[in-house]
């Protein structure tokens, strides 16, 4: 008897779901919520407290709502916003790309795979206790993408990015500036965005908060700035994008 060939499917990159451990912390306090609410006599009539239960139901219900949003996020808006971002761009093929805040690569990957003789750098403090990705992460998505030989993944501060003046054609920053403690430091990561961007160069960063700020800072820098556009409809949160251009 022959045994049937069973052929795998190539393994595709893996973009993780974003803070795992705060929405498993958020699924399992909306559970007990939902069982408490459920289960305490608050909620019949002549209870000592009746609004306890049905106030508890409410609780369980918004935070299982919110898990649901995190994952409708993870699993699908990321990846809307993304394409967003990377069809801003009028592609040639030949950009040099800088992606701050790589992460696991999902916009490093979706650079390179608009590019034909172009690199991207992607920068990330990969070491640090807030990452939620390792650079092995990256370099493995890198690979089983096919683009490894197209992007070069860097330890660096966006304080302070080692490069020279206008070195790259393209900035893309997704979720990433506003881990940075103060404002001064995010405003210094703008200065660094617009010095190391060449003129006719375009920077795209989308983050959660502080967007009003980036707009300021790279205006500041010398940029020629959009005003911020909103993006939950996208995204399934608050996002904003900010658009900025090197004359």
């Amino acid at each position: 008897m022959k045994q049937a060939l069973r052929t795998r499917r190539p393994l595709k990159p893996d973009y993780g779901i974003d803070k795992p451990k705060a929405l498993a912390r958020l699924f399992l306090a909306g559970i007990a919520a939902l069982a408490a609410g459920y289960l305490l006599p608050s909620h019949k009539a002549g209870a000592p407290v009746p609004l306890l239960g049905p106030t508890l139901l409410a609780l369980g219900c918004l935070s299982l709502g919110a898990c649901a949003l995190m994952l409708a996020w993870s699993l699908r808006g990321k990846f809307v916003v993304r394409d967003r971002m990377l069809n801003l761009i009028r592609w040639h093929g030949n950009e040099t790309v800088l992606d701050l805040g790589t992460g696991r690569g999902l916009l490093a990957i979706g650079a390179a795979k608009r590019l034909k003789t172009g690199m991207v750098v992607g920068i990330d403090a990969w070491e640090s206790e807030r990452a939620f990705a390792t650079i092995e992460d990256a370099q493995r998505n890198l690979e089983l993408a096919g683009f490894a030989d197209r992007v070069e993944l860097r330890n660096d501060d966006p304080r302070d990015i080692g490069f020279v003046d206008n070195s790259f054609d393209v900035v893309l920053s997704l979720l990433f500036l506003h881990t940075l403690d103060t404002e001064a430091a995010r405003t210094a990561a703008c200065r660094e965005i617009a010095r190391v961007l060449r003129p006719r160069g375009i920077a795209a960063i989308a983050d959660v908060e502080h967007c009003a700020e980036y707009a300021k800072a790279l205006d500041a820098a010398g940029l020629k700035v959009d005003k911020p556009r909103t993006l939950q409809t996208l995204a399934w949160t608050t996002l904003e994008l900010v658009v900025a251009r090197k004359i």
